[in-house]
């Protein structure tokens, strides 16, 4: 059987120690009330910030948005045509993606642009600042969370390859793989092992070859890794 508890008439008048806790800091207050009142000033106004610098960074990108995709646009049908390298249009639009990264520093919209800088200047043989644009975009930090961060990497190394870097172009295609899978992940692991092979490196070549047949193994390019496996061996 529990113990009763015995209360005398001391406890019994003694007052509760939350609501003289509560007393106290009403007491104190009323006696501060100016000091009170500046700080919740303060909190209020740097919350009003933090919410309006969201706002407006929201407003920035919905504002740069609205003016990039339609030269997105045309910078896919410009890139696509055979003669776009020697076209004013491309020029035009070179321009135009230059002019808005200087002014929508930081938003997502950047990385976009940043992306077709780095192709028009990959078809114009421009290699050393195609690789620049494509870095400057990875770097940025504003990860996509989808193709395009596959695509800036893509790019990249087959900048880095183009101008001879076999050594960081293989890292740069390995890095890609890790942003896609299925035949696009085939893709670039064969761009990382014909690095590897240029570089000398045929049992690391070979190793990325049987890594992409376990992983597809009905991959069209199958074929042709076995005939590339034949000369690794």
């Amino acid at each position: 059987m529990a113990a009763k508890i015995k209360y005398t008439r001391k406890d019994l008048k003694a007052p509760d120690e939350f609501i003289s806790t509560l007393g106290r800091i009403s007491l104190w207050a009323k006696e501060n009330r100016s000091t009170v009142l500046c700080v919740l000033a303060v909190v209020f106004v740097v919350l009003g910030a933090i919410f309006g610098m969201r706002a407006y960074y929201r407003w920035q990108e919905t504002k740069a948005a609205r003016d990039l995709w339609p030269q997105l646009t045309q910078a896919r049908q410009l890139l696509q045509a055979p003669t776009a390298v020697r076209g004013e249009g491309l020029q035009r639009l070179e321009e135009f993606l230059g002019t808005y990264v200087t002014l929508h520093p930081g938003t997502r919209g950047e990385v976009f642009a940043k992306y077709y800088l780095g192709s028009i200047a990959y078809v114009r043989g421009d290699y050393e600042r195609s690789a620049a644009q494509f870095r400057s975009a990875i770097e940025s930090g504003k990860e996509q969370g989808n193709t395009m961060d596959f695509l800036l990497r893509e790019g990249l190394a087959q900048a880095l390859e183009a101008k001879g870097d076999a050594e960081s172009a293989q890292k740069a295609y390995g890095e890609a793989a890790a942003f896609a899978n299925g035949e696009l992940r085939s893709q670039v692991w064969m761009g990382q092992a014909r690095m590897l092979a240029i570089q000398g490196r045929k049992e690391e070549a070979a190793a990325v070859f049987r890594k992409i047949l376990v992983e597809n193994p009905n991959t069209p390019l199958k074929d042709l890794i076995e005939i590339k496996l034949s000369h690794t061996g």
